[in-house]
């Protein structure tokens, strides 16, 4: 019995011992105080900011946790640019800021601005919008050049575009291709700009839209707007408007006395008729109409039927092309006529609201230039209801109605209207819903396109006259638009009250 006893208590002991250990195996994580989210304070700078008669060379900051740099290149700032930017290094609690003093000029204010890149290296909370201000000579520099940048054809702010100053005493035109300005600054979200600190001299003034981030003008793929003379720095200055437009990208908005014709071609892909054929020339061709949703009209009433090739034809047999719609229940033949270019052919015709057509393509319809006959094909489809599309009218004031001036409408990417105004009244119909914008150009040239203009040929744009919002239509309405000019998006290349307006610039007067 006492062996008995003494066996339980040596097994009891045992499973105390264990749970003894177990316990102690457990891993509880070290308790610590709260997340430190105070930014690094700046306990001092060697030398102090804002001296005069000072060729500066190295900056350093002292803070009081340890920091480190992050993001350098779009948070530093240098005003007027050097050749080579400064380096900027973190070493525990410390900043160094080293300029190369050959690149320093004399009399000349620098103001250096790191932004956010100084942060404490834990947290990452940054020590805010840091700026150093010296001179190299015995003032400070304290002049300003401010204005807003608008897009030329919207009539919108830019925003995050590249303002570049160039001294204009030594400036030339090939400098914006291949040499950094003077002076850079960028615009907000409401396109304004403003350049402080600048000494009293003429500027050329540049607005780019830096693709590369170079402070450079790649005339082959970036916006740029300019004034057509110089600009003055002075305490308090007017602003100063600037136009983006594109250059060498073409927009090649020509005259035209059709409707609809740059969308006439674009037409949607979401369902798309393709045959399908045995045989060396199965998927010859797809038909761009919808054959899924026969009962619901999808079909746009104002766009050719298209019919895209995979091969190249060497003849068509236009009498086996067969259109025909349903006419109170009967099937009639619609009359078409069959265009031609480059990987498509096109049935042009009046569709009818609400109704259903149906393309036949039978044997022999057309032959590529390999001798195979392309297969045969059927498809039915639905066109749309007037009631699907927006009606709009829009009425000019007398002073655009002349040789001169041309009135676009544009959706998306599709110009619905392009034409010279011989009316004061413009109505346009069968309009998707969406929004739209409406906006007249002066054809100063009377080449029936519209120029954007050229930097290196101090060639301004012609002028683009917008109207005061976008239009929204809606499908089953119908919109009455008075076109009225927005005089703070066109207020020419310049609204500084120190030089007068160019007339060509001005909206025409009753």
């Amino acid at each position: 019995m006492k062996a008995f006893f003494k066996e339980r208590i040596k097994d009891i002991f045992v499973v105390l011992l264990l749970m003894q250990l177990m316990s102690c195996a457990n891993i509880v994580p070290p308790t610590g105080g709260d997340m430190d989210t105070t930014p690094p304070k700046l306990l001092s700078m060697s030398p102090k900011d804002s001296v005069l008669n000072q060729r500066v060379k190295k900056i350093v900051l002292h803070f009081n946790k340890f920091v480190e740099i992050k993001d350098l290149s779009s948070n530093m700032a240098l005003s007027p640019l050097l050749e080579y930017p400064p380096t900027v290094i973190a070493i525990g609690k410390r900043v160094e800021i080293k300029l190369t003093d050959s690149l320093l000029k004399d009399n000349t204010t620098y103001k250096i601005s790191l932004g956010n890149a100084i942060t404490d290296n834990r947290e990452r909370t940054p020590y805010a919008d840091f700026t150093y201000t010296f001179s190299t000579g015995s003032y400070f520099d304290s002049l300003q050049v401010k204005g807003q940048v608008r897009d030329m054809l919207t009539g919108m702010p830019d925003t995050g575009i590249s303002l570049v100053l160039y001294y204009e005493d030594t400036f030339k035109d090939s400098m914006l291709l291949s040499k950094k300005p003077a002076y850079l600054a960028r615009t907000d979200v409401g396109g304004n700009f403003k350049f402080t600190g600048l000494p009293q001299r003429s500027f050329r003034i540049f607005a780019i839209a830096d693709a590369d981030n170079n402070n450079m003008y790649d005339i082959t793929k970036e916006r740029i707007g300019f004034l057509d003379s110089s600009v003055v720095s002075k305490p308090e200055t007017d602003s100063s408007m600037l136009l983006l437009y594109t250059s060498m990208a073409r927009q090649r908005i020509s005259v035209r006395d059709s409707l609809l014709n740059d969308s006439l071609y674009r037409l949607a892909r979401k369902y798309v008729g393709r045959v399908v054929s045995k045989g060396k020339n199965a998927m010859a061709y797809s038909v761009a109409v919808d054959t899924i949703s026969k009962e619901r009209g999808t079909f746009e009433l104002n766009t050719p039927l298209q019919i895209k090739l995979n091969a190249v034809l060497k003849s068509i047999d236009s009498s086996k092309v067969f259109l025909s719609y349903l006419n109170s229940g009967v099937e009639a033949e619609a009359a078409r006529k069959i265009t031609h270019d480059t990987g498509s052919l096109y049935l042009q015709h009046t569709w009818l609201p609400e109704t259903q057509y149906t393309l036949r393509l039978v044997k022999g319809w057309a032959v590529d230039t390999a001798g195979l006959e392309l297969p045969p094909g059927r498809y039915t489809f639905r066109t749309k209801s007037f009631d699907d599309y927006a009606k709009l009218q829009v009425k000019i004031g007398k002073p655009y109605v002349d040789s001169q001036h041309v009135m676009l409408i544009i959706q998306d990417k599709d110009t619905l209207y392009n034409k010279t105004l011989t009316d004061s009244m413009v109505t346009l119909q069968l309009l998707k819903p969406g929004k739209c914008r409406i906006m007249l150009f002066k054809d100063t040239n009377g080449n029936g396109i519209w120029d954007p203009g050229h930097v290196l040929l101090q060639r301004q744009p012609e002028f683009v006259f917008q109207h005061e919002s976008e239009i929204i239509l809606k499908a089953g309405w119908e919109h009455e638009v008075d076109f009225k000019y927005v005089p703070a998006s066109a207020q020419g290349m310049r609204t500084r009250t120190d030089s007068k307006k160019d007339d060509k610039f001005k909206e025409p007067k009753e």
